[in-house]
């Protein structure tokens, strides 16, 4: 089947969406399926958008929001048709309903994405404190998508449930399917094994925070989890990739800063893979997450996932099978008691992890999900 994958920014390239894309359309050619990539351009914003950036801000205090606005959402639809009259494809992916808003093309369109837009207003720094006029403009944004999708796909449930709630779709047009692991190449099984049974028989229990937004990501709470760790006689250390927050003094000997490396540079990659293979879990406590990849990530070493009950996360971690989810009353020293149980129970941990890989094997990856992904082509076409 001809298939266009379309997305903002080159699809191809791991800089767009974390590599998601990639990795989609490299699991949709291994099922046989020939791609077309279509890169959408985010146009040159007219004159007026930064008076109202000003107008809002000094007035209201309030933030303008310009990717949702009709004249951007049109100028990139008449891309992506002209793209797909080019093309010729028999079904069109479209990555992020949003831009799918204002096209005129024929052909079968999917939407795939990890969030509405009415799930992210007051739930994202960078979406709350919006003007009354972006929210409306997001909402009907999102409506015009939906409506126009033939077909939208959610990574998780929570996001599904947004639009038949929040756009009133109809639900056969809604499925709910995980996204994978974004890993160029996955660690194989008997690997993952070894350092699983090497880590059940570690001194030091080594808590890995992958994640550039020190807040967003929990990291202030990870910090309290490992603190208390320590005070419960667990010897634990918090190892910090992706930020460099500032950590009080008294805190240092329990955190390792690592800092940011970066996936396209091989040293650097191969750090990362070293701390997923020797680290005992991914604490990764965010306080907003639309779905998380990284905890697939996670999964696909073997690493029992650390998060909180919130967003996307719930689709990812199974309480008790490949991880622990921090309650929405629960302080972060009761959810390190409850993982002290498990680390100080090495059996336990070791069932856990293996657990983990399984999750990763059967549904976390993109041969999974490309293969759900495909059902849904065939329902449309």
């Amino acid at each position: 089947m001809k298939i266009a994958v379309a997305s903002l920014g080159d699809p191809y390239s791991v800089k767009t969406w974390s590599g998601t894309p990639a990795h989609i359309i490299h699991a949709l050619e291994k099922r046989g399926h020939s791609i077309s990539a279509i890169t959408l351009i985010t146009p040159a914003e007219p004159w007026y958008y930064n008076w109202l950036r000003r107008f809002y801000h000094r007035f209201q205090g309030k933030w303008f929001m310009s990717a949702v606005e009709k004249t951007t959402l049109q100028a990139i639809a008449r891309q992506f048709d002209a793209e797909v009259a080019r093309i010729k494809p028999d079904v069109v992916l479209c990555i992020h309903a949003d831009f799918l808003a204002y096209t005129t093309f024929q052909q079968p369109a999917i939407s795939i994405h990890d969030t509405t837009f009415a799930s992210l207003v007051g739930y994202y720094r960078d979406f709350s404190n919006l003007a009354g006029r972006s929210i409306r403009a997001g909402n009907d944004m999102y409506q015009k998508a939906l409506n126009r999708a033939t077909a939208a796909v959610f990574s998780a449930g929570w996001a599904s449930e947004s639009a038949l709630k929040d756009y009133n779709v109809e639900a056969s047009k809604i499925h709910t399917i995980p996204l994978g692991a974004n890993l160029k190449e996955a660690p194989v099984a008997h690997a993952v094994h070894a350092w699983i049974g090497s880590r059940a028989q570690s001194a030091t229990c080594k808590l890995l925070f992958l994640g550039v937004a020190w807040e967003r990501k929990g990291g202030p709470d990870a910090l309290r989890f490992v603190v208390h760790l320590n005070k419960l006689g667990v010897k634990a250390q918090l190892l910090i990739v992706g930020c460099t927050p500032n950590i009080a003094a008294e805190f240092e000997p329990y955190v390792k800063q690592i800092g940011f490396l970066r996936k396209n540079i091989p040293e650097q990659a191969e750090r990362l893979r070293q701390l997923l293979a020797t680290s005992s879990a991914l604490m990764l406590p965010s306080v907003a997450e639309c779905y998380g990849c990284v905890f697939c990530e996670a999964n696909a070493y073997g690493l029992p996932s650390l998060g909180r009950h919130t967003g996307g996360i719930t689709e990812i971690i199974k309480e008790g099978v490949n991880g622990l989810m921090l309650g929405e009353s629960e302080s972060p020293e009761a959810f390190a008691e409850r993982w002290a149980k498990i680390w100080n129970n090495r059996e336990t941990y070791v069932e856990l992890s293996k657990s983990s890989l399984n999750e990763f094997e059967t549904r976390l990856n993109y041969d999974a999900f490309s293969a759900k992904l495909e059902d849904v082509i065939k329902l449309v076409m």
